[in-house]
């Protein structure tokens, strides 16, 4: 049952031969858990639910960006740090328009049992976002359920410094959280998010996105994980990576603008799951 469903999951994210992608109807809750059990993989999605979902929900691109930790002097709070004010009044100005969010991460993890593993070996943990949006107004309580692939390697020197990673996400509804809990998939890691976004040539090919984020232990947002220090990113996202390299110098060339405050690199996962693995032994 398990197999079925992650490997539908699998495929779902992957954008594989599924048509119906994504919903959003709010009359699909735990009361459906049964009958999503009796399904077959193939028809997981098919039926009464594939009915419901399309195809506009869906989307696959490549996310291209480089981050950095901005960590305060002295340890000081953010909140007290005017070296910090100022480095937000510089993004704001280099920006076209920003806006707040707020969204609550939870990472799925489905772990492949060792027997599985050695009658299908090119099986592995299978890694899932569900994010549920609580800011601003126009986004709260929009969910998305997104996949991570690594994106091919290119052979310009550029790739060596950016990293790009391949998304599939759907737009769904939250019940799937619960689908996927009743079906033993194990919650790894939930982290409360507030972000400032901000867009420089918003709709232009050279669109950066500025992500300036912070990340809590609570759902009231109270209580910062770290107090003296931010998680930054920028971003550009393409559909034809016939451009992708010149989106990549485009982010190198827009680094200078954080400097002396940040520097902007190419990081690996780990730099993001120490982020996780300090909230989940906050406790």
């Amino acid at each position: 049952m398990n197999k079925n469903f992650a490997q539908i999951l699998e495929d779902f994210v992957l954008g594989g031969n599924i048509k119906h992608r994504g919903h959003g109807d709010d009359d699909t809750n735990e009361e459906n858990i049964p009958h999503f059990m009796k399904q077959d993989a193939s028809t997981l999605f098919n039926g009464d639910i594939g009915k419901k979902l399309e195809e506009k929900n869906f989307f696959k691109y490549t996310e291209y960006s480089l981050s950095s930790l901005y960590m305060s002097e002295n340890q000081i709070p953010l909140e007290e740090d005017t070296k910090y004010e100022t480095f937000i009044n510089i993004i704001t100005k280099a920006s076209d328009v920003n806006n707040e969010y707020k969204w609550i991460d939870d990472y799925f993890k489905y772990e492949v049992k060792e027997e599985l593993n050695i009658l299908t070996p090119q099986s592995q943990d299978r890694d899932f976002l569900f994010r549920k949006y609580l800011q601003p107004s126009q986004l709260k309580n929009i969910c998305l359920l997104r996949k991570y692939e690594q994106a091919a390697i290119s052979k310009t020197p550029e790739k060596n410094k950016v990293d790009a990673k391949i998304v599939s996400e759907y737009i769904v509804h939250d019940s799937y959280r619960q689908i996927m809990k009743s079906l033993n998939f194990k919650l790894s890691h939930r982290i409360f998010t507030q972000a400032r976004i901000f867009h420089s040539k918003y709709g232009n090919s050279d669109h950066i996105v500025i992500l300036v984020m912070r990340h809590y232990k609570d759902e009231n947002f109270l209580h910062p994980l770290f107090h003296d220090r931010a998680l930054v990113q920028i971003k550009s996202y393409l559909n034809d990576n016939k451009y992708a390299d010149m989106t990549q110098k485009n982010l190198l060339n827009y680094t200078e603008i954080f400097k002396p405050y940040i520097s902007l690199r190419k990081v690996d996962n780990n730099f993001v799951e120490q982020i996780k693995d300090r909230y989940y032994t906050a406790f």
